[in-house]
């Protein structure tokens, strides 16, 4: 009798040694051991570190050529936002605070305006676009946001085909390195950019961006 017995507790232990291996052996990935965890799980409280997106700095400065009109004394413009071309999508520079007014012809000369230093996804950019407080012609008959100041201190609106809705694009080619910094120079070029259209000044669409130092 004693003899079966043994061989049962023997046979029962077995047993039991056999569902704890099959137990360790099955364990499903997202089971750990009391008090563990797996890679890449969590416990309350607990947050996973977030991959860091890689970005440089932009310093973006406005300037201008020289005008030839002897008459004009100022050529004003009023800028709400400011907005870079990424990944086919249109992304406004949140650092810029507008609207910002600048006489383009006090940037003359090798003069330069600083619009601010934006932090950017590192990568290649082509464009950047200005929104303008301009309307487009006929819409309103003045025009506080951008305008031409005379001589005589009279002044005359300016206007855009389009009005402020689709911005004034600047085209050019420069990259944002990560950690790194481009100084890139908007060059409203007033010669050409203002149309005379009957007793009204058009703002044509002209700037080009020149990158003027990238460290």
């Amino acid at each position: 009798m004693e003899i079966k017995n043994s061989v049962l507790a023997w046979a029962v232990l077995t047993a039991l040694a056999v569902v704890a291996i099959l137990g360790l052996v099955y364990r499903t990935p997202e089971q750990a051991p009391p008090g563990q965890t797996l890679p890449g799980q969590t416990v309350p409280g607990q947050t996973l570190p977030r991959q860091t997106l890689e970005t440089g700095t932009l310093k973006l400065y406005l300037s201008d050529a020289p005008l030839d009109a002897e008459n004009v004394t100022g050529v004003y413009i009023s800028i709400n936002e400011i907005q870079y071309h990424l990944d086919g999508q249109w992304v406004t520079c949140e650092e810029f605070e507008g609207p910002q007014t600048y006489n383009l012809l006090e940037l003359t000369g090798g003069n330069s305006a600083l619009l601010g230093n934006f932090t950017l996804p590192a990568g290649n950019y082509t464009q950047i676009r200005f929104m303008l407080d301009i309307p487009e012609k006929g819409s309103h008959k003045t025009n506080p946001g951008c305008y031409i100041k005379f001589a005589d201190n009279s002044t005359n609106p300016l206007f855009a085909p389009s009005g402020g809705g689709t911005g004034y694009k600047a085209i050019g080619r420069f990259e944002v390195t990560a950690n790194g910094t481009v100084e890139v120079i908007a060059d409203f070029d007033v010669r050409k950019a203002v149309v005379v259209a009957g007793s009204s000044y058009i703002l044509k669409p002209t700037i080009k961006l020149m990158v003027t130092v990238n460290y």
